[in-house]
Parts: C-alpha cells; structure tokens; sequence
C-alpha cells in the first residue's frame, strides 16, 4: 500500500480503512477504539530510523450512504511540515493501545504502508 505527499506539505491526511473480514465483532472493535490511544510510527526505509514517533493518530468516521448502517471508522495522521522535510520512502505504522488491558494492535495488517515523500513544491 502506498501513500503520497510532496516535501513540506501537510495534506492530504493519511486514512487507512480496517478490513471488514467475518471473523471478528466489528462493532464491538468500534466500541473498543473509541477507548483506546492511537499513535502514528515512521521509519526510513534504508536504515530504519525512526522519522516519527508516537504522532497523535486521529479517528475519522467514514461517511455513510444508509443512515442505517453501522458507523465505521478510518485512522488518519496528519503530517506536519516537519515530518514531510526530507523526500524519500518510509515506513508507516499505526498502533492502537486498547485501555480495557486487551492489548495492543498494529497496522496494517496484510501489507506494508510505504509513505512516499516527493520532491513537490505544492504545500498546503
């Protein structure tokens, strides 16, 4: 999974969806992220540095076409200018620390997230 954004920039923020896949309550992991603390992680690809750690994630509710429908949610981080100062190919990490003691989770899951840093000169 890949992500973009220029040097500099702060936008487009990052959304990562979780994967409805039958095999977990999904309304009770709703329930569970909404009292638990999620954090943003990056590393440089090449040596693995840490970039950034423990940024603040957000949860961003998805928006939804039947009124009817169970809410659902993506986890976003919002870079600042410092995070995207140096172009480059990093890797990205969120962690969900639950506060009922049921653990941690990190995502993605099923495939690395490579945030891709370009040599832009949009800012926003």
């Amino acid at each position: 999974m890949d992500f973009f954004i220029n040097k500099g920039a702060t936008l487009p923020i990052l959304k990562l969806e979780l994967i409805q896949d039958g095999r977990n309550d999904f309304r009770n992991f709703y329930e569970l992220i909404q009292n638990s603390n999620m954090y943003f992680n990056m590393y440089d690809a090449i040596n693995g540095n840490k970039i950034i750690a423990k940024g603040n994630a957000i949860c961003i509710p998805k928006t939804l076409n039947n009124p009817d429908d169970v809410q659902e949610y993506y986890i976003g981080y919002k870079f600042t200018a410092r995070d995207t100062k140096v172009p480059g190919t990093f890797i990205g990490q969120f962690s969900i620390e639950f506060l009922d003691g049921s653990g941690t989770l990190i995502m993605p899951i099923r495939e690395e997230l490579k945030v891709n840093i370009l040599e832009g000169t949009i800012k926003r």
